[in-house]
């Protein structure tokens, strides 16, 4: 091998050198724009996460406060609350239910059937306002576990909630005390020709 064809050599070896440090420059500020790009993704997510958990407590803290309110109405004579607890599982957000009377906590449903029933009422109603859902409620014996004691506050607070978010209720009972305080009633007759209603109120 001559000189002029070493030189030519390592021409080339350095041309590729010159070409590889060039590329590995470009690959670096890449990186970097990636790092940055990552690192502001990650700033980004935990703002999120925070204002996410920040709106869900909002959220958490209005449903308590109507289930709470709701409760309170019916329930005078016991100081009952309804107050959810937002924890965290596998990274993932989980509420459990929880009411308390008088201090003393329980689970839901905890202190009988009837306040099962209106707590469960009243998540229904928030979920139909959450998930824009048509406003009406058909309740097939949905208060049965409900005292005579209580129908009567009972039956305004659906009659509050039918009047303040357009609600429209119709409930199936066996309960006579709450033909007193709806807007119409009906009553169901079965014959051999089948069922008939006739108006009442």
């Amino acid at each position: 091998m001559n000189l002029q064809e070493l030189q030519s050599r390592i021409d080339r070896v350095d041309g590729s050198y010159q070409v590889l440090k060039s590329s590995e420059e470009s690959v670096q500020s890449a990186i970097t724009v990636l790092k940055e790009d990552i690192d502001l993704l990650i700033k980004t997510g935990e703002v999120l996460k925070h204002l996410l958990n920040n709106m869900v407590k909002d959220e958490i803290n209005r449903m308590s406060g109507l289930i709470t309110y709701g409760l309170k109405t019916i329930f005078e004579d016991q100081n009952l609350t309804f107050h959810p607890i937002i924890g965290k599982k596998n990274d993932k957000v989980f509420i459990e239910l929880k009411t308390a009377n008088n201090g003393v906590e329980g689970e839901f449903g905890s202190f009988g059937g009837s306040v099962a029933v209106i707590e469960s009422f009243l998540l229904r109603v928030i979920c139909m306002l959450k998930l824009n859902l048509a406003r009406f409620m058909l309740l097939d014996e949905t208060f049965a576990s409900v005292g005579s004691d209580y129908i009567q506050n009972t039956s305004k607070m659906i009659g509050e909630l039918s009047k303040k978010l357009g609600l429209d209720v119709l409930l199936v009972t066996h309960q006579p005390e709450f033909q007193n305080y709806a807007n119409r009633v009906y009553k169901v007759h079965e014959s051999p020709d089948g069922l008939s209603m006739e108006r009442l109120k």
